[in-house]
């Protein structure tokens, strides 16, 4: 009996010792791989940190990611799970990577996740817009060896990282300079803080409908004609604003006795506020002005002054700093001095020139760097650093 007995247990502790040692480990090793957006210099995003999450057992695993932009995970149980991966970029780290000196965070997230055996995957980072609108170009000498400035144009550019919607995007110019080195022509009050405009526009649309691509722009014609060959353009003229070059033109239907040109082949802005009813056209003035893009909730609802020391009765209307997305001190001339200024040099810490009237040149903002075709211009906030003089003009193009 004593011997029927050992052999029973003997049989069920080699049964037993058989069954643990036939456990099997079916874990398996999962790569994640992650990758800036599409519109940065580099693609594979090194040193972001990858969570990967069951989400029967709520155990998590952190990885960060090599210098290939992987996360490898081992020995992970087959499940379902989620992957989150996030990064902040320093604005020293995001300017190589996106042409903009600004911080930025980054994430993307995969809520639903199966992994059943060995495998890889692919996230893209995701982030806030980097960089935003800029003035691009401003042609306002109008065309050599005549009298026409007609064919003066703003061009705003998306230097931004991303899809921007210029639906309800402000345009505004200060009262037009003056080649007098000595008189003052336009002003700034009230500390140095605020803009004061002779003319608002806006560019129509419900905030979606005019989405402009990183890279790309709009522009806004005085008159959206080609005015090289156009009945109502000049000969000399140096630039084709017709369709398809002009986004928005400016039909100024202020002054029913002198009608502006209007092409119904390009949309109108909306004319917010005019420092007069009796202008025939829109004119920033062939010496140049002040020009700004700002935004704010109600442009119609902004105070209204008259310029000091003067008996005009022209009202200008008072812009806040903090609206101003961008600005551009546009002179008559190299001698017109700091003084003079119709921007604060908190919006504009320079001024530039194109030099002289008349001459088919405009005023261009530089390109900084490009990234994957995307020409980032350059934005330190002196219009004397980032501006230089386009002959002929460049709308749409360099």
């Amino acid at each position: 009996m004593r011997i029927s007995a050992f052999l029973v247990f003997l049989s069920a502790t080699l049964l037993f010792s058989c069954k643990k040692n036939d456990t099997v480990d079916n874990s398996v090793n999962y790569v994640i791989t992650v990758n800036y957006p599409a519109t940065y210099n580099t693609v594979a995003a090194s040193g972001v940190t990858v969570v990967l999450k069951n989400l029967t057992t709520n155990q998590e695993k952190t990885v960060v990611t090599d210098a290939a932009g992987t996360a490898n995970f081992e020995k992970i149980t087959p499940g379902n799970y989620s992957i989150t991966a996030s990064k902040e970029l320093s604005p020293a780290e995001a300017e190589p990577l996106t042409g903009v000196s600004e911080q930025v965070f980054l994430n993307a997230t995969e809520t639903q996740v199966q992994i059943i055996a060995e495998g890889s995957k692919t996230i893209e980072l995701k982030g806030s817009t980097v960089g935003g609108w800029v003035i691009k170009e401003f042609y306002y000498s109008g065309a050599p060896n005549s009298f026409y400035f007609y064919d003066a144009f703003i061009e705003i550019y998306n230097n931004s990282t991303d899809t921007l919607y210029a639906d309800g995007l402000l345009i505004g110019n200060t009262k037009a300079s003056s080649s007098s080195s000595t008189a003052v022509y336009g002003f700034i009050a009230e500390g140095l803080d605020d803009v004061y405009l002779a003319t608002i526009l806006k560019i129509p649309g419900n905030g979606t409908q005019h989405p402009v691509a990183p890279g790309k722009s709009i522009i806004i014609a005085t008159d959206g004609i080609n005015h090289k060959d156009d009945p109502n353009g000049n000969a000399n003229s140096p630039i084709n604003l017709g369709p398809g070059v002009a986004d928005f033109e400016v039909y100024f239907y202020a002054n029913p006795n002198t009608p502006d040109t209007d092409n119904p082949d390009v949309p109108n802005v909306e004319i917010i506020h005019s420092y007069s009813t009796t202008l025939f056209d829109y004119l920033p003035g062939v010496f140049g002005c002040g020009l700004v893009i700002f935004e704010h909730n109600d442009p119609e609802s902004l105070e209204k002054f008259t310029e000091p020391n003067t008996t005009s009765s022209s009202q200008y209307a008072k812009v806040p700093k903090a609206s101003i997305i961008d600005g551009l001190d546009a002179v008559a001339n190299a001698n017109i001095r700091a003084e003079q200024k119709r921007l604060p040099v908190n919006i504009d810490a320079g001024m530039n020139t194109v030099g002289s009237t008349y001459s088919g040149t405009s005023l261009r903002r530089k390109v900084k760097q490009e990234i994957n075709g995307r020409k980032v211009l350059q934005d330190t906030n002196n219009s004397g650093n980032d501006f230089e003089v386009a002959d002929p003009p460049t709308p749409k193009s360099w």
